[in-house]
């Protein structure tokens, strides 16, 4: 039988999994900050290029494209070094609903890539707004959204959908895929650390257990739904008051 209390902290293979994630988070914001350091040196050349008064006309369009796109890798750069950053988390009003966009347009080029049309489900007018640590919560759905490209594979008609819903006492965001689901044996077990239905190698199984963790200190809830097919995960909230 397991023991009640979890995975025990000394576990060596435990630690050797937290250590390797540890290291390979700093080489990730290491990596972000050089890429950006060359991303700075392209946009600066660029520009100059660009005011030429010999260029022609559509290689100074060209240009413009150029720059533009660089200037789209080089926030989305400065978005994965901030989020990489450790910080004590902050308290403020949080708008769970552009945070839905901000998350999405982290992931807006790896979705295109895979042919995975991502939909927002929303009232316009509605109040998504709940009191927390804006970095963690992004945190928190990045994660299901990764678990849900994850889920979605290689087949064809992939749909990731996020719909926000809100009551005067609660905020709640569904994330589901139109994957194979999740296997009802893994379905008691699916967000303990290290657990993962994914077979790549870039799936350590945290990702779950991380969003419940975030969303338990944040005073919500985050489940797998019964809802089929695919795999539908919620995160209900306490919705936030001006104080």
């Amino acid at each position: 039988m397991d023991d009640a209390r979890g995975p025990d902290p000394a576990d060596p293979a435990r630690l050797t999994r937290m250590n390797r994630l540890a290291t390979e988070a700093r080489l990730v914001a290491g990596l972000a900050h050089e890429l950006n350091n060359s991303l700075q040196v392209i946009g600066g050349l660029v520009e100059l290029l660009a005011t030429r008064t010999d260029m022609p006309s559509d290689a100074v369009a060209r240009l413009e494209k150029v720059s533009g796109q660089t200037d789209k890798a080089t926030s989305a750069i400065r978005r994965v070094v901030t989020y990489s950053r450790e910080r004590p988390a902050e308290q403020s009003l949080v708008d769970l609903g552009a945070l839905v966009d901000q998350t999405l347009s982290l992931r807006q080029y790896q979705l295109g890539r895979l042919g995975v049309a991502a939909l927002v489900d929303r009232a316009p007018n509605g109040d998504y707004r709940v009191c927390g640590d804006e970095r963690q919560l992004t945190q928190a759905l990045l994660n299901l959204v990764l678990n849900a490209e994850e889920a979605l594979g290689t087949a064809s008609g992939r749909q990731l959908q996020v719909k926000l819903t809100a009551t005067p006492d609660r905020v709640r965001i569904a994330v589901s895929d139109n994957g194979t689901g999740v296997d009802p044996a893994m379905r008691d077990r699916i967000f303990e650390p290290f657990i993962s239905t994914s077979q790549s190698e870039r799936a350590l199984g945290l990702g779950l257990p991380v969003s419940r963790a975030i969303v338990e200190s944040h005073g919500g809830k985050l489940w797998l739904s019964d809802e089929t097919p695919g795999a539908t995960f919620v995160v209900d909230l306490p919705a936030g008051r001006i104080v």
